[in-house]
């Protein structure tokens, strides 16, 4: 078999990861980790399973598990009679009891301690006893309780469909695995087997699997023969398994590795069957998103058909058998990793939910492991006493609780029909509301873009709130393509532009960088200035149609290109989650952080998964900054006291160009750089001084003065503030049809001319 074996087609699998006794993972080759037979450790990777497993003289592992300070299961039930009546007996297939406590006795950290050596174990006088002991302890917490497993019941063709999806809105759900362990009647656990034990299993399950039909139909690629590249990316790809855990290896369960080990996938990778991973079989059925219904319909379809053509390991009272009496039972696994970033803010309510439907919460990359993204693994923690179809009924009842507490705490727009209905009926003077007519709603309502966002989140904010000018945000860089009949008629009339033609970015030769004099060199008029753009990443969604992973992703691309700055850019990142309340309150005052305190642009989905994924970026000077995630993925600012507009200017090119190099940002052309919202794209540039104007400030046309040089000013506050003290923060208003040169120099034109205006009426007073 130095192939595939065309048999029958697999799916996505998660890799079972496990830990030693502290919680740490470990290699394989670490002999502080491994005891378990010593001299395979010159070995290298997984060459030193490939010889037949031989525990260790059972006086030895006695004698161990007696000194050390192991609080298993085993050692609490293994008494000194038991073990005297057990220690030279064989199971009626030759396993011994060496083969089952093995692992226990060399990992003091184990909580069970104990493996099957073959399915006899469970049934043969004397050894029942020992085993019962422990099942009874483990699945129902008291040594003496008579918990029997009812007979195997997956449900009826109605209850199976009645399942559903749990995650019809595709938010909260990743991705959906059911699996359960098989075992060949009659044939040892890898403790007990031979080579040909391994190779007889294989040869079963492949003529098995070769039967499957439909979509379960598929490929087996056998472990033995598969090159290193492809077993690599499969593992890498959580495809495969791997021979990489010491104490599943000191139990013997990587005996003869990696003769008789492989996987079996359909064509669409939905089913999946590992050979001789732990268990004889592990069926697996997953895909993405929450259709729990349709895998567990597909995972029984496949358990049935398979035993039409071979016996598994069962028995009255404890179900199939498995290698680790854990497993016992249904032997099913049901699972979900569900996003639930603000619950894991405040994990007491998740783990009530939990606790409450006897669900166990886990990282995305097994037990002990965290999560990422806010991101759990939530599956069915009870085995034994209960049907499959109960046990996975309880992992879905679970998690639609878990559900609607996190929908309780996450931004999601109004439904589609809701949101049209209130804006239609409207007397709203917003762009959005004047171009989103009947017919192009009915036109773009059922749309989705590239990033899967939608209208909704895109005109949720205008329709709440009826008062907003513009109205309409961007879901992510395609939707200026996709909903491009409301945006574009937008664009134009925010920008007052004819046609969307932006020219190529251009920033200035050297020379006309040098010439953008110093606003004020007698430093009497102006306190600051800075000029900031925004940038999108290009492969991501903008806030609205954000995951959790989306948001830690793009913190994680920025912070890396960010970090790669020299000289006077050269700084460090700060992130919102780790950040002190003292230092942050003290980094907003000093107006070098932001916060999340505008209802307009939080209905926008501005601040979904708040504080994920945010912070902020500055040098030592605090002269350049990048706000990560604020409103647009990237908010670049060079600012300093003073008027000195040419070094602010010259600093934040330079630090576009060099990021540039690193990161791919979202532009159009004829649009220029895309941004959350259309009001900003072009150059997305706002060059801007804190100017004291005390007398122009109060001429009846001092507004009108300004929109001549097209300068924006407000309070020193933002938008809508009142001024300090004649203070005005004057700014460049045109974003779209002009380059970014242009833009700063019509800023410098337009302040010089409120400067000497300012300079006659002083002079007259």
């Amino acid at each position: 078999m130095d192939g595939p074996c065309i048999c029958g087609t697999v799916s996505v699998v998660e890799t079972t990861t496990r830990t030693t006794s502290d919680g740490k993972y470990v290699s394989q080759l670490d002999p502080a980790q491994s005891k378990g037979n010593s001299g395979a450790h010159n070995m290298s990777d997984e060459d030193q399973w490939r010889q037949q497993w031989i525990s260790k003289p059972v006086e030895e592992l006695w004698d161990s598990l007696q000194k050390g300070k192991s609080q298993s299961l085993l050692k609490k039930h293994l008494t000194e009679a038991t073990y005297k009546k057990l220690k030279d007996k064989k199971t009626t297939l030759g396993g011994t009891l060496a083969q089952c406590i093995s692992s226990g006795a060399l990992h003091e950290g184990s909580k069970v301690g104990i493996y099957a050596c073959d399915p006899a174990a469970y049934s043969d006088p004397d050894w029942k006893e020992l085993f019962n002991l422990i099942i009874q302890d483990y699945h129902t917490g008291n040594a003496a309780g008579t918990v029997k497993h009812p007979q195997p019941s997956f449900g009826t063709d109605a209850e199976i469909d009645s399942l559903g999806d749990l995650d019809p809105t595709g938010q909260f759900v990743v991705s959906t695995r059911v699996r359960v362990a098989r075992s060949h009647a009659g044939m040892p656990f890898p403790p007990a087997a031979k080579k040909e034990d391994f190779e007889k299993m294989e040869k079963l399950g492949c003529e098995g699997l070769s039967t499957l039909t439909g979509e379960l139909a598929g490929t087996y690629y056998p472990l033995r023969g598969m090159d290193k590249a492809t077993q690599n990316k499969m593992i890498e790809d959580h495809f495969l398994f791997r021979a990489d855990d010491s104490v599943l290896g000191d139990a013997g369960g990587y005996s003869c590795w990696d003769t008789g080990r492989g996987i079996f996938h359909n064509k669409d990778k939905t089913f999946l069957t590992w050979l001789n991973e732990e268990d004889h079989f592990r069926f697996i059925s997953m895909q993405k998103g929450g259709n729990l219904g349709q895998i567990y319909k597909r995972l029984v379809s496949a358990i049935k058909h398979m035993e039409t053509k071979m016996k598994f390991a069962k028995m009255d009272g404890l179900g199939y058998l498995t290698f680790c009496p854990t497993n016992l039972g249904t032997t099913l696994r049901a699972s979900v990793h569900v996003r639930v970033p603000m619950l894991s803010k405040d994990p007491k309510v998740l783990k009530d939910i939990c606790a409450k439907y006897n669900l166990q919460p886990r990282g995305v990359h097994g037990e002990h492991s965290d999560s990422k993204g806010g991101i759990y693994d939530i599956s069915n923690r009870q085995r034994l006493g209960l049907t499959e179809f109960q046990a996975v009924t309880a992992m879905k009842n679970g998690v639609l609780e878990i559900i609607k507490e996190e929908a309780k705490l996450t931004w999601m727009p109004k439904p589609m029909p809701e949101l049209w209905e209130r804006i239609s009926k409207s007397d709203s003077q917003s762009l959005m509301k004047k171009f989103l007519t009947p017919e192009v709603y009915a036109k773009l309502k059922d749309k989705k873009t590239s990033l899967n966002g939608t209208l909704a989140h895109c005109i949720n904010s205008g329709c709440l709130h009826l008062g907003s000018k513009v109205g309409i945000y961007a879901c992510d860089p395609d939707a200026y393509t996709t909903f491009e009949d409301v945006f574009n008629p937008v664009i134009k009339a925010y920008h007052k532009v004819d046609s969307i033609n932006h020219p190529v970015p251009t920033f200035g030769t050297e020379a006309e960088m040098k010439a953008l004099e110093n606003i004020d060199p007698e430093n009497k008029m102006v306190l600051s200035t800075r000029i900031r753009v925004a940038r999108s990443h290009k492969k991501y969604p903008f806030p609205p149609a954000c995951t959790s992973e989306d948001f830690e992703n793009m913190e994680a691309d920025s912070v890396a290109a960010l970090s790669t700055l020299t000289g006077e850019l050269a700084g460090n990142y700060y992130p919102l989650r780790t950040m002190d309340a003292k230092t942050m309150e003290q980094m907003i005052q000093d107006h070098f952080l932001f916060r999340n305190d505008d209802d307009v642009l939080g209905d926008a989905g501005g601040y979904k998964y708040w504080d994920i994924g945010r912070g902020i970026f500055h040098n030592k000077d605090k002269t350049f900054l990048t706000w990560v995630n604020e409103e647009d993925h990237l908010r670049l600012i060079s600012m300093q006291k003073g008027g000195d507009l040419g070094t602010v200017y010259r600093r934040l090119v330079k630090a576009i160009n060099e990021l540039e190099k690193k990161l791919t940002f979202a532009k159009r052309d004829g649009y220029g750089y895309l941004t959350f919202c259309p009001s900003n794209l072009g150059t997305t540039l706002r060059a801007s001084v804190h100017m004291a104007i005390p007398h122009v400030s109060k001429q009846p046309n001092f507004k009108e003065f300004c929109e001549k040089y097209s300068i924006q000013p407000r309070g020193i506050h933002g938008e809508h503030s009142e001024s300090e003290g004649g203070v005005f923060d004057l700014s460049n208003k045109r974003r779209l049809g002009l380059t970014e040169y242009a833009a700063v120099r019509e800023m410098l034109d337009g302040v010089l001319a409120i400067k000497k205006w300012e300079e006659e009426l002083a002079a007259k007073k």
